[in-house]
């Protein structure tokens, strides 16, 4: 499976951990393909996976609420 298929596969049962905001996929500190999952508080961090399929998982604590930006991938 795919990154994309993983994320959406599993997105679902991450947003009903109590504190998640959103799901997204990003890049590790050496360029591999990772699951990002924003959370309003750091305890929610310790609920997140480690990964899933084979693809880390990444916490990220927000600072302020999710915005939606214009743009994307083309």
């Amino acid at each position: 499976m795919d990154i994309e298929t993983v994320k959406q596969v599993h997105e679902q049962r991450l947003m009903k951990i109590p504190g998640v905001e959103g799901v997204g996929i990003g890049l590790d500190a050496i360029g591999n393909p990772t699951i990002v999952v924003y959370v309003s508080n750091a305890a929610t961090l310790k609920a997140l996976p480690g990964q899933l399929e084979g693809f880390n998982v990444r916490g990220e604590n927000l600072k302020g609420p999710i915005e939606a930006q214009q743009g994307g991938r083309r």
